[in-house]
């Protein structure tokens, strides 16, 4: 952008200092003088003493108070001195009477305590003879603390269908065959015989002793917890029949029967035989 003046340049000889005869100019520079602002004193940024610490900043200093805390405070003048402390006018019109009137409450006269007397004692505690009911008595039956808080919601199961009725599912399972042939894997022996047992899948079979025994006594988890996925089993022998065929003549009647496998599934919530391992 061209600039809308010219620059006019000094011309070289009007750059040199000027000499007349045979005087010679000198610029010095001039001593700085001892005093400023028109006192010599030395000025500190926070005094704390001596004549540069004003009123205000010698009460409001807290550098220059050395022990502060409530012993240090004059207690013998507070806000209220001005007025209790005034002195009374000793002219004629001026009140004599004292400025804070003492009250005077009323107390009995001083009397001797009684003398103390003997305290007969009595026979026997709260001076009765007679056998107190203990408040605990000995009962057969649990006391409030035996009893589990913990609320579980027990249901039986049933089997359901779209179109038919729900059956109930068994606590035992029922194997209804004309020839029980299922021997036990350990010790050869017929389970039926023992009531009812242990079936793993349809292909181990354990009688009910010696599953009681291999579960109380197995070494490994593992073993243990093969152990807990058998099911019990149980022969149709106390229901019906069969008289070596595959129809069954029924024992009991179909209530009773009913009635039976009800009580059991209700009685396998509080009680089940199905164990779990906790090795």
């Amino acid at each position: 952008m061209q600039r809308p003046y010219t620059r006019r340049y000094l011309a070289p000889n009007n750059m040199r200092e000027a000499f007349h005869g045979d005087f010679e100019y000198y610029v010095t520079q001039q001593p700085q003088p001892r005093i400023c602002f028109g006192s010599a004193q030395e000025r500190i940024a926070l005094p704390l003493k001596g004549p540069c610490l004003s009123p205000f900043m010698r009460r409001m200093a807290i550098e220059t108070r050395e022990n502060i805390g409530p012993s240090t405070y004059e207690t013998k003048r507070d806000a209220f001195s001005d007025v209790t402390d005034r002195i009374y006018s000793k002219y004629g019109l001026g009140a004599k009477s004292p400025r804070w009137l003492m009250k005077h409450e009323y107390q009995p006269p001083p009397r001797e305590p009684r003398p103390k007397t003997p305290i007969k004692q009595n026979c026997a505690p709260f001076n009765s003879t007679s056998k107190r009911k203990g408040m605990f008595s000995p009962s057969l039956y649990p006391a409030p603390c035996d009893y589990c808080p913990e609320y579980i919601k027990r249901q039986m199961k049933f089997v359901y269908s779209f179109s038919g009725k729900k059956t109930l599912r068994c606590a035992v399972q029922i194997k209804c065959v004309p020839y029980n042939l299922d021997e036990c894997g350990y010790c050869g022996c017929s389970c039926s015989q023992q009531g009812d047992y242990w079936q793993y899948e349809n292909r181990i079979f354990l009688c009910r002793k010696h599953y009681n025994r291999l579960f109380k006594h197995c070494l490994s988890k593992f073993q243990g917890v093969k152990l807990a996925e058998f099911k019990s089993v149980r022969d149709c022998f106390f229901a019906h029949a069969h008289n070596s065929c595959k129809a069954a003549l029924k024992i009991m009647k179909s209530e009773e029967i009913v009635k039976k496998l009800r009580k059991e599934a209700y009685l396998d919530l509080f009680f089940p035989q199905r164990r779990f391992c906790n090795n």
